[in-house]
Order: structure tokens, then sequence, then C-alpha cells
């Protein structure tokens, strides 16, 4: 009887009228705790015990949270601490450690190989761990399928990424050289070292990999970074690392530059000397163009014109749109392809086939990334096209860039005259990672680079003999 009295006080408006009504009720509450508590009611004061048993939990979670966020925090920025002068100076230590925690054999998703034979040796064995649509992964299967190199291929759950967890470089593509345990990091650079190689071939791979020297920088919460300052660059190994020494190929020349085709041995070997104090020297020997020098090298008068012989301006000219695809117009393309949840669904399912997830993702890792990923980039999309300073319809900055691209080109085949050069790979890499959207179809009927597309589509798909593919577990 009393709850029911207690209950329909409630559902009066005035608390004035509830307080008088609690009053004149209250004797009929059967016991003392009851009426004791009716009665603070009335007064509006409450207990007090249970409050600050409340508010001490509440304090004593606040401060475990603070205590457990600082020693997490401390614990990453001092990760490092120690090694850190040594890892600025010799990067070795650090991608030794790494190479040590890979899982071995690696999880392979597909066995990549060919039905021609490579276009120049290269004997190393090389596992690329990748997402199969990411622009910078795309530009380093275009050269290696240009040039016709087998290459395995991890492919990483890009929401778990538990294949690359061994890695402190946390981007893709990592490229290993097998052979050598060599991690190779940033798309720019692991094609600059396998060109360099292809150039000029060297004892071990090593001795062309550590003269691309890292930078890493540490944040204020202990996340390295790692930037390659000369990865737009081909380098000319030291005389006694090259497999043939007499061997010798054009690089980038200077005013001061002699160019005598009689050039020895001993010369080259000093030549090289200069390349390294000009290197990694604090400053570099620029021409009067501002070309950074390369390298001294020649072509013997009697040895064959390799295809990869270029001149000085050629050489400025692929490294000028080498980087322009990195800074400008990879860019373009995610605010493109996810600028509505309809398009960044429908992008995330060409995906999903186009590397072949179901055969290599559980059905509920496949979902994941699917869903979320097609939700958390359409919000990315809007701030990358913010970022970057992208028209606001998208497609425009797009159309822009193509045709900047075929302007360059001009009448020739490819920007690198008959034949495609490192430029002409890294465009054609970035728009593979598209194909299958709208976005890229509205880039073919709207510009006119499809012509320039189809070349290099002719050239770099090549014949595969072996593409096998096996789940994950």
């Amino acid at each position: 009887m009393s709850f029911l009295l207690i209950s329909t006080s409630r559902t009066l408006q005035s608390s004035f009228v509830r307080q008088s009504f609690l009053l004149q009720t209250s004797r009929l509450l059967s016991t003392p705790q009851l009426r004791h508590a009716q009665t603070q009611q009335t007064t509006g004061d409450y207990p007090t015990s249970n409050s600050r048993r409340r508010y001490r939990y509440y304090l004593l979670s606040i401060a475990a949270g603070i205590a457990i966020g600082t020693a997490y925090t401390l614990r990453q920025s001092r990760k490092y601490e120690g090694l850190m002068p040594e890892y600025m100076s010799n990067v070795e230590p650090l991608e030794r450690k790494a190479m040590e925690a890979r899982p071995v054999p690696p999880p392979v998703t597909k066995h990549i190989t060919f039905d021609e034979p490579p276009r120049e040796k290269f004997p190393f064995k090389l596992t690329l761990y990748q997402y199969v649509t990411c622009p910078f992964c795309c530009k380093v299967r275009a050269f290696l399928n240009y040039n016709r190199i087998p290459y395995d291929i991890v492919e990483v759950n890009s929401v778990m990424r538990s294949e690359t967890k061994w890695s402190l470089y946390k981007k893709v593509p990592i490229l290993v050289v097998e052979n050598e345990e060599i991690q190779l990091n940033d798309s720019s650079m692991i094609i600059s070292a396998i060109d360099s190689y292809l150039r000029m071939p060297t004892k071990r791979f090593q001795n062309i990999s550590k003269l691309y020297q890292a930078v890493i920088e540490r944040d204020e919460k202990g996340k390295l970074s790692f930037n390659y300052p000369n990865k737009y660059f081909l380098v000319e190994p030291l005389v006694d690392d090259r497999l043939d020494p007499t061997r010798q190929v054009q690089t980038e020349k200077t005013k001061n530059d002699v160019f005598d085709i009689q050039t020895t041995i001993g010369a080259e070997n000093s030549s090289s000397e200069s390349f390294f104090s000009r290197l990694f020297g604090r400053g570099k020997a620029k021409n009067e163009q501002g070309l950074t020098t390369v390298g001294a090298g020649n072509v013997r008068k009697n040895e064959p014109i390799p295809s990869h012989h270029k001149s000085s301006e050629q050489y400025r000219l692929e490294r000028k749109w080498r980087e322009w695809v990195d800074t400008k117009f990879v860019h373009t393309l995610s605010p493109n392809i996810y600028c509505t949840l309809r398009q960044s669904l429908n992008t995330f399912r060409w995906f999903s086939q186009a590397g072949d997830w179901e055969q290599i993702f559980p059905w509920y890792q496949r979902w994941i990334i699917v869903y979320v990923g097609a939700i958390v980039m359409r919000g990315v999309a809007g701030k990358l096209r913010k970022k970057y300073n992208l028209n606001d319809d998208v497609r425009i900055s797009l159309y822009e860039c193509a045709n900047e691209w075929v302007k360059a080109v001009g009448n020739n085949s490819f920007l690198g005259g008959s034949q495609p050069n490192l430029a002409d790979l890294n465009v054609y890499g970035i728009l593979t990672a598209i194909q299958g959207t709208e976005a890229f179809q509205d880039l073919m009927n709207h510009t006119k680079i499809q012509p320039w597309f189809e070349r290099m589509k002719h050239l770099v798909e090549p014949h595969f003999a072996d593409n096998r593919i096996r789940a994950t577990t």
C-alpha cells in the first residue's frame, strides 16, 4: 500500500504538492528505514555514504587510467631512447632486429613467375608485403612485372596488419630480399635500388641497399618514421663491390665532370669515391641547372649501349616526374574513389575481387575490411581533399593531373621515349590501383590518357606461368 502511494505521488507535477503528500503518508510506512529515507527525501538531505563510495570509485578509476596511460607513453617514448643515436647513424641494427622477428617462411599468398626471361638477370629471391590496391604497392609490382622479375606476395590484412607486426616500418610496401635477409622500405627506394642493381650488378645486394641510408625520426609518442633522402636517385656502387669492375654505365653528369671515353679503372675508382663524398657530405655538388650529381661513369667506346642509357636531361626529367607522382598525382586517387559512400563500398568490393580476398582471408575479416573500410575511407576522403587543396569536384583535380602527364609525354610513346622509364611505370602503377572503379572509367572517358595507358599495359602486363593462391590461416 505504501509503495502504491509513493508511486502515485511521483506523478504529481508540483514538487510542493508531492512533498506535502509524502509527509501525510509517511506514517503509513511500515519500516523505520523507509520512513527515514522518505523524510530525507522531503528535506532534500540525501544519504552520503553511497555517494562518497561511488565518488571514491570514480577517482580511483581515473587515477588508474592516468597511471596506465602515463606508463605506456613513457615506455613508448623510451623504447629506443638508448639506441636512437646508433640508429640515426647506422640503421642496420634496427633492420636486423626486425628481420629476426619476422615469421619464416612468410605466409605467401601468390607466387609470381613469367613465361619469358627477365630483361636483366636478377638472382635474388623477393617477397613483397602489400595491399593489393595500394597505389605504392602497385608501383612496385608494375616495375617488377615490366622487368619480369619473379617474386612472392604476402597479402596484408589492412585492418589487422598481423602479417607485418614484425616490422618497425609500419607502411607497405615492404620488400624482403630473402637471400640476404634485407628489408627494403618505401616504394620509390625499392624501385631505385633494384634498378641500380640492374644497371650495375654487385656481388651482394647489400652493396646497393646500403647506399640508401634511412633518416629515422621519433615523435613525442615514440613512433618511428623513416625517410630516404636519395630515394629518387640511381646510385653507382664502389668498383670493388661490382660483379664486373670493368663495366661502366652512363650516369648523370654535371658541368665539371670530364667525359673521357678512355677512362681507366683507377680514374673510375676515384670518381666513385668522389660520388660518396658528395652523397653523404653535408653539401651536394650541383650544376648550373641545380641537378644533384649522381655519378661520373660512362659507357666504353666498344661496349653496346644498354637500354637504360640516359642523358643528364633524361635523368632529371625522370626524377622530376617520379617525385610528381608521389607528391601530387597519387593524392587525387583516394578522394575520387571514396567520394560517396556508394562509390566507397563499390571500390572495396572491387578490391576484394581483385585481391582474391575470398581465398585469402576468413569471411569475417573480409566483411570487416570491406564494410568498415568503406565507411572509414569515406570520412578520410573529405579530409584528404582539404589537406591537398583539391577542387570541390575532385574529378576535376584527377583530370588535371592526367592532362598534365599527357602533355609531358607529348608526341612520344612514353615519357622515356620509345621505351617507358621509371616515371612511366610509376604513373601506370598507381592507375592500376583504381582500375575497377567508377573514377577510372571517368578518367579514361574525359581525358586523353587512355592511348598511353593501353601502350603501357601491353608492355607491363606479363604472361604468368605460375600464379598460385592459397588461403591464409
